[in-house]
């Protein structure tokens, strides 16, 4: 096993781990030993864990890897808003020039931040949700009473936060991706774990997420081996399902169906190329090539260039990348080429009944 490719797939438990990682090992019980003090001098209520004047729903993982968060924070924001109540979106704003700082991204109605300002996650939330403000904040209890302060919001949504402690909520989501929630067992940086498995325990709920692409039996087996971690959590499975397919730089919907059959050169810079791969094939595109950069890559002109010049040798006819991409595209995109965007919803295979009432019961009537 060689290359980033196999390192990643050692990570997640999908190859057998080289014996160099075994180096990491001590690095990573010391990062264990540093996270669950820290969960302990919380509990014993030695470190201050602040409220907010509204409710707070948090949403996060306990990977490195991407588990759906965008998506979800946005199927949860309609979920709330169909409920009759005001949300609003508290998020970090990764990678964007902004980051680290106090910022409204959007007020509802108007983008108040650009991509490079946000960052590309934050900016895709504030550009998907209309009607709902987006504020970030490496610091989610300043940003949240911001966001309260500025919006008065029913519901605050926090995004990533699950190892975000300090800020108390109603409501704890956790997700996991279905083909392989741990990662290889271990933490960072041995592993992809931010926390031990034993920090799902904090979950109200848990979602499996990308549950289609993962087999009956290792569900199942997924499944069981969480629930004896948090035996009272609420379990639901989720699977990623493209929506529309839209044109660059106009937004026009193409409609899923011109995919069929098309000669397709595909490229993301996400956390999990694979996933993005695994959707084209399930829409029956005829990948003609595939290029993966790394999470939150920064495109530039050459990359658009390279990228068009690749797919033209290839056969292709059309670039397509994931919406989190496109938001980093405006004027660069290449002029002999189409490029367009796949979009991508939360929908629930199962136990979505089970979050419906935890919302019922934690946020509307609580």
């Amino acid at each position: 096993m060689t290359g980033l490719d196999g390192i990643a797939k050692a990570l997640k438990g999908e190859a057998e781990a080289p014996p160099y990682f075994f180096a990491l090992l001590p690095a990573s019980w010391a990062y264990s030993a540093v996270v669950r003090a820290r969960v302990a001098l919380y509990r014993l209520g030695l470190f201050e864990t602040r409220s907010l004047p509204c409710k707070v729903i948090g949403v996060g993982n306990i990977t490195a890897g991407g588990t759906g968060k965008t998506p979800m924070v946005i199927h949860l924001a309609g979920l709330i808003t169909g409920r009759g109540l005001k949300p609003a979106v508290v998020t970090r704003g990764y990678g964007g020039t902004a980051e680290g700082g106090l910022a409204v991204v959007s007020d509802g109605a108007r983008l108040l931040l650009s991509q490079e300002e946000a960052g590309d996650e934050a900016f895709l939330l504030a550009s998907r949700l209309t009607g709902v403000p987006v504020v970030m904040g490496s610091d989610r209890f300043r940003a949240g009473q911001l966001a309260f302060e500025r919006f008065g919001p029913d519901v605050i949504i926090l995004d990533d936060a699950y190892q975000r402690i300090s800020l108390a909520r109603d409501l704890n989501i956790l997700l996991l991706d279905a083909r392989h929630p741990f990662g290889n067992g271990h933490l960072l940086p041995m592993g992809y774990l931010r926390e031990p498995k034993s920090a799902a325990g904090r979950a109200d709920a848990v979602i499996f997420t990308r549950s289609d692409l993962a087999e009956a039996s290792v569900l199942d087996e997924n499944i069981s081996s969480l629930l004896k971690l948090c035996p009272s959590a609420a379990v639901a499975t989720s699977s990623h399902t493209p929506t529309s397919l839209y044109s660059l730089p106009d937004g026009r919907d193409e409609g899923l169906e011109c995919l069929s059959g098309a000669k397709v050169f595909g490229f993301s810079g996400i956390a999990d190329p694979a996933s993005f791969a695994l959707i084209l094939n399930r829409l029956h595109v005829n990948i003609t090539g595939l290029k993966a950069f790394p999470d939150h890559h920064s495109y530039t002109r050459r990359d658009m260039a390279g990228l068009a010049s690749e797919a033209a040798a290839s056969g292709a006819g059309m670039l397509v990348t994931t919406e989190k991409d496109a938001v980093k595209l405006g004027g660069i995109l290449p002029e002999r080429m189409r490029v367009a965007a796949l979009r991508v919803d939360i929908s629930f295979t199962s136990g979505g009944e089970l979050l419906d009432k935890l919302i019922t019961d934690r946020v509307v009537s609580g």
